[in-house]
């Protein structure tokens, strides 16, 4: 057995890397459905404008089409070892290697450069806040074109010389010059969606001032600054757990690619812990599925108990309106205390 046959069997047997396969098909899978439901039943049914919902759609596709490819992966690696005669066979064939995970290293730095288009959008959204409803749809296009375009130039970039010759035996293995290319890519999308969060709490702030305005406001510039609100305020929900979670997956990464050895001394189950830590991305896509249905939601149901009172004020009709209003809040908060 030669010495890179021998490697890649002790990789593809490894009960870590073994584990981490499985799981990424089950992760995958699970991550897919939060995220098509939020799209085709929330997003598209919402009432945000559709500048903004344009962003959404481009930044849930390239989440769920990763998810998607990422499935496809991790099940020829879950089988190989089932069905491998021998251990060279073990690795996956290096033309599939490229052009897939070309494509997966595309739809994972798509959706994390999507912050900056939707944080954009809603900079303008709330410079024009009272007015925003009939802005033209061309804004939210342009940038998924542009994020698009951009992102695909530079993975075009970085995986057009490379040859894949070493074998492997997972899809989420770079070969050394695009590890460091795409290592080096993955630092600055993080520092520059920490930038990004930089600038969302400051348009934070310019949401909590824009909601003191709905008092004073007619009930058509209500109604017009309400969903500036209400979608800036869960764009920046949304942003925020996207750009931890992604901050954590590539600490993690730092982490055990320069001092992985100082606590896992066997370089077979570190590269197990290495291909683990892969599979952060489709887990945080679940929750950010998750977190997207349940925050909408309450929006939504905030915004229905206002309207509520707003539409029936008066007589009988208000009055149970108001109390039932207040008794679902009253129960909100005493079914979530603080500690």
């Amino acid at each position: 057995m030669s010495t890179n046959c021998s490697t890649i069997f002790h990789q593809a047997y490894n009960p870590i890397f073994r584990f981490s396969s499985i799981y990424q098909v089950m992760i995958s899978i699970s991550s897919i459905f939060p995220l098509g439901y939020f799209l085709i039943f929330k997003l598209l049914n919402s009432t945000f404008h559709w500048n903004l919902k344009t962003v959404f759609i481009g930044y849930l596709l390239s989440m769920i089409l990763f998810s998607m490819l990422n499935t496809i992966t991790a099940v020829i690696q879950t089988i190989k070892p089932f069905i491998s005669t021998d251990p060279c066979d073990l690795s996956v064939i290096p033309f599939y290697h490229k052009r897939l995970i070309s494509i997966i290293s595309f739809f994972i730095t798509l959706s994390t450069s999507f912050p900056f288009s939707i944080t954009i959008e809603r900079y303008l959204a709330m410079k024009t806040a009272e007015k925003y409803e009939k802005t033209p749809v061309i804004l939210g296009p342009l940038l998924v074109g542009i994020n698009t375009l951009a992102n695909f130039g530079i993975m075009y970039n970085i995986f057009k010389d490379e040859s894949f010759s070493d074998p492997s035996v997972s899809f989420s293995i770079y070969p050394p010059v695009a590890a460091q290319k795409m290592f080096t890519f993955f630092v600055i999308l993080f520092f520059l969606n920490f930038i990004d969060v930089l600038f969302d709490i400051i348009l934070f702030r310019q949401n909590l001032r824009l909601k003191k305005l709905l008092t004073n406001s007619s009930l058509t510039a209500k109604y017009q600054l309400e969903e500036v609100y209400q979608s800036t305020k869960f764009s920046v929900f949304l942003i925020v757990i996207h750009i931890i979670s992604f901050g954590i997956y590539l600490s993690a990464v730092i982490f055990f690619r320069y001092f992985g050895t100082l606590i896992i001394s066997d370089p077979y189950y570190l590269f197990g812990v290495r291909t683990m830590c892969t599979t952060m991305i489709p887990t945080y896509h679940v929750l950010l599925g998750v977190f997207s249905i349940l925050f909408l939601n309450r929006i939504k149901s905030k915004k229905s108990e206002g309207t509520t009172i707003q539409m029936s004020s008066t007589g009988r009709s208000g009055a149970r309106n108001y109390d039932q209003a207040i008794f679902s809040i009253w129960n909100s908060v005493s079914g979530n205390p603080t500690s």
